[in-house]
């Protein structure tokens, strides 16, 4: 941003006023009190004067009548009676932010205040002026000391001149293009969110007289949202208020000389549910005590929507998708809010549309009178957009062009859309209407669109009479409606891109927790299998809410007509994982066909090319369920599948190409809890599964809380100290609380944790010490042992837990990438220890701590004994796994059948076969575990970390620096001469097969660098995660050695077990029919059971 250049006559009077200034500052700054107090008139009168100098009237407006933003600025400063920015005074000496060394205080304020276009720092001798937190030309300085000076204080060049004057005459320039746009309104919104919500805790605290934001937001839940919490009604009312200005410079309407207030009329008129909002939200009361609105409104009242807009209904689409990402990125991707690529859409609506024609005999598809659709989760409206092409296609291809306009109105009769953001509803409305208009010649007025604010999830049996006054009436009227088309109109299609967010137990609505009033039970116990309440903590997910939902409003809402089709692109954890057993089962009981486009067969977190959501890393499909009459409970459902792999310009080419009864689908499997995936071939069937020969899993740790793991014990001792010495209020902020555990919560200490007493909020004792952990594949962490800071410790796991114990971590519920198929661990593992995302879950090798019960199926080693003629223990069998299936061989063989997840285990009835297997699997284990399990020198392999012979060991040639400030925090490799950059470190020879190691999609060394680095990698779920190494210990070192070193042996121990598993599987197998003839398979109820506690009496090995 360039800066002006002042004329000299400017320059003069801004000599005179510095003048004054002077004299009268001193003064004042020697009198006492705060010096920023003392400056404020001096300042007052200092702007005065240069405004007259400009010609300009100019009011300060004092912090006092500001009490908004927390940390808010001294004044601000309208000319002409239009906002033009803010001024932030402090103490001379203090510098601006561009010269300072700023404190805790200081940099918080500048972090908000930077996000305005227009605020001038000053602290009476350095004069500085940043627009979007760009500093605009030279600090200016004044030159003398202002607390001495007196009248001899004088500009120091022409730069003060300039500041001042640049800051005074201020005016927005309007945006060139949606970009540009996006750049002046996003910050402003964020920043009017974190006002929302401080003006909120400060009325709560009572720090204010009136409570017009708690107000605002109780009305708010009772008209359109209960349950909205604070956090919520802030980013509601920022987008509301923002999206409601931008839809009226849509429309034209000048905001020069009119208040928020006179806007949101002249909006009413064409958008009365978003004129009324914004009436409601920025009434007198409102308006007047918001730091950000007034600049908001001048910033937008520049937009000049016809010079930057293509004409297309897409401008308003980008629009909002350039908005979020900027406005808050981590909000888009917790919410799952994601731009649905049209090449996606356009195929769910033409497949739809195919399924009405050719299987309910719709001739017209979604033109048919008798089809109402619906989309729960409208967002922008590029599903219901994609509806009304497709009908205009078919109108005019049936009867002409000239009967589409009358023909979309109908239509719009019957599409519905649902959206809870203000935002995205505001930019569908103007999308639609830009195509009806510019596209197909057609208007439909307000009244006849089915377009509402609503939560879908949100109970239709609630009384929505509510009494609030008639300025609420249209919003009232907008959740009423909505509630009633839940509630009583007949839906032939719901389809949709649904919102996904995880851990989002008691967001669920009605659908999760029922309604007294509905009469129909709670909706998601549907979905539930009996006796897998463990795994289905993964129903508490958005996604699945807004499935439950659509089946429900589709197939069981009105039993008069339970036909229809259900078409939703979502992760596709509920086509294979455990914990989705009762949903498949409630899908194949109640729907007669199904499709099911596996997007993502490359798994989690694939190359960005492959995805078609580039930002989202979870393995996507589309599912598409129809039924078309009554349906029959005892039949399942015939479900059909294809995978579509490649770039994503692939995938979207065959989507274009695949017909509802083409060749290319696969059909499921009919069980009814069955995966959502095509039948195994013979061949894979035959060979066991991991679960099992070895009966028993459990889930690893869950602390649901990330501050108690660290790489270093230190690092815990710190965090716990921290945590108790706080102060009671701070203590379930730093706690990170949750439903099981929270700071006052009583719980009993478990097997293998510390014994305690009473609960965190009262602990004043030191950190338990802390143990071991398996955190990921290959990385040994620690673990604050302590039940009271766990959400799920996995008690049983634990229990087994001792020298003998090797736990067994399998993936068993997304498809496998490269890498070994399982992993091993010596020490108790985390939830996610597999790949660090995804869960999974843990097979110990004993029942008990002693070694003395194995966890096999029972018999099974009776059985291999028998068939090999050898002498067979539980250890073999474990490392005869091992040797088969932890390596990239097995995993690169059988990719298709492990799309399908869960480990099988081909075994062998060939004794050489077996004790070679043998052999080489305690190997694999021993490096596993790092020398902790299978230890026997006369076998290779000696006690302590696995090392490979000297010449290819990997070894620190520059040492990686040990101080704050040099303290790595990138990683990279050199092929070229095998070294491993570790900051200003140097390791080598490093293989470059060690460097790519990964575990399906996770790299090792990176991942365990990521950890440990100056700013650690990883989710944090507290203020105690920011307490980390602040140096790079020797320990460190040591340990990333000792991983390279035995990433180097399992490396070469690689091509052994492939051409063993070459020789397995073209011999003699034992397969699941045997095992079953012999009475080992089925595995007995029992035996998949957790062990019982064992009595503190009970007789030990020692």
């Amino acid at each position: 941003m360039a800066a002006t250049n002042p004329p000299k006559p400017l320059l003069d009077k801004a000599a005179e006023a510095v003048t004054r200034f002077g004299k009268s500052a001193t003064i004042k700054l020697n009198g006492g009190g705060q010096p920023e107090d003392q400056l404020r008139a001096p300042l007052e009168r200092l702007f005065e004067d240069i405004a007259a100098a400009l010609g300009v009237d100019v009011a300060m407006i004092g912090e006092m009548s500001l009490a908004t933003l927390g940390v808010r600025p001294d004044y601000a400063v309208d000319v002409a009676g239009a906002r033009v920015g803010y001024v932030e005074l402090k103490a001379p000496g203090r510098g601006v932010p561009t010269t300072w060394t700023p404190n805790k205080h200081e940099k918080t304020q500048w972090e908000k205040l930077r996000l305005l276009p227009n605020v001038l720092y000053t602290d009476g001798a350095l004069w500085a002026l940043y627009r979007d937190g760009e500093l605009i030309g030279q600090v200016a300085r004044l030159n003398g000391d202002v607390r001495t000076a007196g009248s001899k204080l004088a500009p120091f060049d022409g730069e003060f001149a300039r500041v001042v004057s640049d800051f005074l005459l201020w005016k927005p320039n309007p945006p060139r293009n949606i970009r540009q746009l996006v750049r002046a309104v996003a910050g402003l919104c964020k920043l009017l969110r974190t006002e929302v919500l401080e003006t909120i805790s400060r009325e709560l605290r009572d720090e204010e007289k009136q409570k017009i934001f708690t107000e605002l937001t109780t009305d708010w839940r009772k008209l359109l949202f209960p349950g909205l919490t604070h956090e919520e009604f802030a980013d509601a009312y920022a987008q509301t208020v923002t999206f409601a200005m931008l839809l009226a410079r849509v429309d034209g309407i000048a905001f020069e000389g009119r208040s928020l207030g006179q806007i949101a009329a002249h909006l009413g008129k064409n958008h009365s549910l978003m004129g009324k909002a914004l009436a409601v939200l920025t009434h007198d009361a409102v308006e007047g005590r918001s730091v950000v609105a007034e600049t908001l409104k001048r910033v937008i009242g520049a937009v000049d929507w016809d010079r930057i807009s293509d004409g297309s209904a897409d401008s308003y689409l980008h629009l909002y998708e350039h908005f979020l990402e900027a406005y808050d990125s981590d909000l888009r991707k917790e919410s799952g809010s994601y731009y649905t690529p049209n090449e996606i859409v356009s195929f769910m609506v033409r497949f739809v549309d195919d399924i009405l024609r050719n299987r309910f005999r719709r001739e017209g598809g979604f033109a048919a009178d008798d089809v109402v659709a619906v989309d729960p989760a409208m967002g922008t409206g590029t599903y219901l957009l994609n509806i009304v092409n497709s009908v205009a296609r078919t109108v005019e291809k049936e009867e002409g062009k000239g009967a589409v306009p009358a023909q979309l109105k109908k239509l719009f009769g019957r599409l519905i859309g649902l959206e809870r953001q203000a935002g995205p509803y505001a930019v569908a409305e103007l999308r639609l209407n830009q195509a009806l208009k510019t596209e197909h010649g057609a208007e439909v007025a307000e009244k006849d669109q089915k377009l509402y604010v609503a939560d879908t999830l949100d109970s239709p049996f609630d009384d929505t009479h509510l009494d609030l006054g008639s300025m609420y009436e249209p919003i009232v009227r907008s959740r009423r409606e909505a509630n009633r088309v839940k509630r009583e109109t007949r839906v032939q299609v719901v389809i949709g891109n649904p919102p996904y967010r995880e851990r989002a137990k008691g967001l669920g609505g009605w659908i999760e927790q029922g309604a007294e009033n509905s009469g129909v039970g709670t909706p998601l116990l549907d979905f539930k299998a009996t006796g897998l309440g463990r795994y289905e903590y993964v129903l508490s997910n958005m996604y699945v809410y807004f499935w439950r939902w659509a089946t429900w409003k589709v197939f069981d809402a009105h039993p008069d007509q339970p036909a229809g089709i259900v078409a939703f692109i979502t992760t596709s954890g509920y086509t294979t994982g455990p914990g989705f057993a009762g949903m498949r089962e409630y899908l194949r009981r109640t729907a007669d066909e199904g499709w099911i486009i596996d997007l993502s067969p490359e798994g989690h977190q694939p190359d960005v090319s492959t995805r078609v959501f580039p930002g989202v890393q979870q393995p996507l499909c589309i599912g598409i369920f129809a039924r078309y009459g009554t349906g029959n409970r005892e039949t399942p459902a015939l479900i059909h599948h294809i995978s579509l792999a490649g770039h994503r310009s692939e995938k979207f080419a065959r989507l274009a190409e695949l017909a509802i009864d083409g060749s290319a689908w696969a059909d499921c499997a009919t069980g009814w809890s069955d995966r959502l995936q095509p039948v195994e071939g013979k061949e894979w069937r035959s060979y066991p599964a991991l679960g099992d020969v070895m009966p028993w899993q459990a889930p690893g740790v869950k602390p649901n809380r990330t501050w108690v793991y660290a790489p270093s014990p230190d690092t815990l001792r710190l965090r716990w100290e921290r945590l108790i010495k706080s102060p009671v209020g701070d203590k379930a902020i730093l706690f990170k609380e949750s439903d099981a555990r929270k700071v006052d919560s009583v719980v009993k200490a478990i097997t293998g944790f510390a014994v305690h007493k009473g609960t965190i909020k009262d602990e004043a004792g030191p950190c338990p010490a802390p143990v071991r952990v398996g955190y990921r594949s290959f990385d040994r962490q620690w673990v604050i042992p302590d039940n009271r800071v766990h959400h799920r410790p996995s008690p049983d796991l634990w229990r087994v837990a001792s020298s003998s114990q090797i736990f067994t971590v399998e993936q068993h519920a997304q498809p496998l990438g490269n890498g070994p198929g399982l992993v091993f661990s010596a020490h108790v593992p985390d939830m996610d220890h597999f790949k660090g995302s995804a869960g999974g879950r843990v097979l110990p090798l004993y029942r008990d701590r002693a070694a003395g019960s194995p966890n096999l199926a029972p018999g099974l080693t009776r059985l291999l004994a028998h068939r090999l003629g050898l002498s067979v223990t539980a250890p073999d069998v474990l490392a005869y796994v091992a040797a088969v299936t932890a390596h990239g061989s097995y995993t690169t063989r059988f990719a298709q059948e492990l799309r399908t997840p869960g480990i099988r285990v081909p075994l062998t009835a060939d004794p050489e076969l077996w004790n070679q297997a043998v052999h080489l699997g305690k190997r694999v284990i021993w490096l596993h575990t790092y020398g902790e399990r299978f230890a026997d020198s006369a076998e290779g392999r000696p006690s302590g970390p696995p090392k490979p012979d000297p010449v290819h060991r990997a070894k620190s040639q520059v040492a990686i620096p040990g101080t704050a400030e040099e303290m790595p925090d990138d990683i990279s490799y050199d092929p070229e001469s095998a070294t491993l950059h570790v900051g200003a470190g140097r390791i080598s020879p490093v293989r470059p097969e060690v460097w790519a190691y990964e575990v399906s999609g996770m790299k090792i060394v990176k991942k365990w660098f990521g950890y440990r680095k100056k700013n650690p990698a990883g989710r944090k779920s507290s203020p105690l995660d920011n307490i980390h190494s602040e140096e790079w210990p020797a320990e460190f070192t040591t340990e990333l050695l000792q991983l390279l070193h035995v990433l180097t042996l399992c490396v070469e121990l690689e091509p052994d077990q492939a051409a063993l598993l070459e020789k397995i599987c073209n011999s003699p197998l034992i397969s699941v029919g045997d095992l079953e003839r012999a009475g080992v398979l089925p595995v007995p109820a029992i035996a998949r059971k957790a062990p019982a506690p064992e009595s503190p009496e009970a007789p030990t090995l020692l």
